[in-house]
């Protein structure tokens, strides 16, 4: 809520200074212009009676007597000024019957302000003062005031009465104010909120866009950037399993024909064999890890972890019955370690598939795998092909009715605490039925607990 009182005090500040601004600038503009007005008409008044009394001085003779003289001018001046009026001889004051006494010398002095008076705070007082020199006689002088407190007094209480009025006013415009404010930054709080949900990892949360302002836009991008950020995530998800599923297989592929390898290379520190034997067994060792280095390229591009210009995927035209008889030769050791016997039969015997010859291999490898590992010791497994399909059965425990379904899933096992034992991860079905699906097949599986289980590669309708 940082941003809310921020903006609450920034604007709250600003109507309070710019509001009390103007109302000290009105309340000082009207009383100006109220002394004014009086300062124009006390002007007026001033001058009309020094006029009179001028006037009335004239018809008068002058005497030497002094005395008789100042008693004729303040009885003529009594008569037309009156008791706002003060009558001076040089600095002598001859009448006064105000209640204020002047310090005239300093008064005098300001011959700027005879015209338009002066304005004069005598104590608590406000004085307006005019003053002329009388032209009968010598160095008579006319102070005039007008009192102009009450004026000072009624703009004081009006600035009083503003002031609270003011106060109220403000109290009223800031709960407006707060209430606005923050029916306006609501919605940035929630995106706060909801910004730290997307970073706790709800990648599924969005907001309500209200309205058509710059805050509704923004909530709107928002949304969007929640929604590419969820798109990114699953992505990233998916290559993540993608990896994990890319790496069992790696290891799944490896075991069968590191089995094979090792099965060989055992056979050359162990026994004395023929120079024809040796080189037959160097030859498996070498044609297995070749092959196996390019399975490993081929399955990066096949589960999308690798891409290069040119695919090394290369389906051509294979003899089948070679084809299987190097399947029973590479698992030969893997056979032996439970005395199973792989029988295969091809028809018709010269019959070729379209395949890539690694990856098919690896196919079939798997299967063969899996039904030595469902097979009991002493068992039999067939491979037979013909130009329908290519089928792997053996007499193992089978698989139930309820998992038949999803042995296909990738990281699926039925028997866990088998495969756990046996290093598996799941994978080996999955990744058959990925390479059938390259080649235009399908895998269709066929079990019966106890009795063993029947995994076709087939084409067509009727696979």
């Amino acid at each position: 809520m940082k941003l809310f009182k921020k903006l609450f005090l920034q604007i709250f500040l600003a109507f309070l200074v710019l509001s009390q601004a103007v109302f000290f600038y009105l309340i000082y503009e009207s009383r100006r212009q109220a002394v004014e007005s009086i300062q124009y008409y006390e002007k007026l008044s001033f001058r009309g009676k020094t006029g009179e009394l001028d006037q009335k001085l004239r018809g008068m003779y002058e005497t030497e007597e002094q005395e008789i003289q100042d008693r004729i001018v303040a009885s003529a001046f009594r008569q037309y000024v009156g008791s706002q009026g003060i009558l001076y001889r040089g600095t002598k004051e001859l009448f006064n019957i105000s209640a204020y006494e002047y310090e005239v010398e300093d008064v005098f002095k300001r011959t700027d302000d005879r015209e338009n008076g002066l304005l004069l705070k005598n104590g608590e007082r406000r004085l307006l003062l005019f003053w002329d020199m009388l032209t009968f006689g010598k160095n008579y002088r006319v102070l005039y005031y007008k009192d102009i407190t009450d004026i000072y007094q009624r703009f004081d209480k009006l600035f009083l009465e503003g002031l609270l009025f003011t106060v109220g006013a403000l109290l009223f415009i800031g709960a407006f104010l707060f209430h606005g404010i923050y029916r306006t930054i609501r919605p940035l709080v929630e995106l706060k909120k909801t910004a730290a949900l997307l970073a706790d990892g709800n990648y599924g949360i969005r907001l309500p866009v209200r309205g058509k302002d710059e805050i509704a836009e923004l909530t709107e991008s928002f949304n969007q950037m929640a929604e590419k950020i969820e798109e990114h995530v699953e992505k990233l998800s998916a290559v993540n399993e993608t990896q994990r599923q890319l790496l069992g297989s790696l290891a799944h592929e490896l075991k069968t024909p590191m089995t094979a390898i090792i099965g060989y290379a055992d056979t050359l520190l162990t026994l004395r064999l023929s120079e024809r034997r040796r080189e037959q067994a160097l030859q498996y060792i070498g044609d297995e890890c070749r092959r196996l280095s390019r399975l490993s390229v081929k399955m990066l591009e096949l589960t999308g972890l690798y891409e290069m210009g040119e695919s090394t995927i290369e389906k051509k035209e294979v003899e089948v019955l070679p084809f299987i008889e190097k399947v029973k030769e590479l698992t030969f050791w893997r056979l032996q370690e439970k005395k199973l016997s792989l029988e295969i039969s091809c028809t018709p015997e010269d019959l070729t598939k379209t395949m890539d010859q690694d990856l098919m291999m690896s196919l079939v490898m798997n299967l063969v795998d899996n039904a030595v590992k469902a097979s009991k010791e002493g068992g039999k497994i067939w491979i037979r092909a013909d130009e329908r399909e290519l089928s792997v059965k053996d007499e193992g425990k089978g698989i139930p009715l309820e998992d038949l379904a999803r042995v296909t899933e990738a990281f699926y096992m039925v028997d866990k605490a088998r495969a756990r034992s046996a290093g598996s991860v799941g994978l080996g079905l999955a990744i058959c039925e990925e390479i059938a699906m390259l080649h235009g097949a399908r895998l269709s599986l066929e079990s019966e607990e106890g009795k063993g289980t029947c995994v076709r590669i087939s084409k067509g309708e009727n696979c």
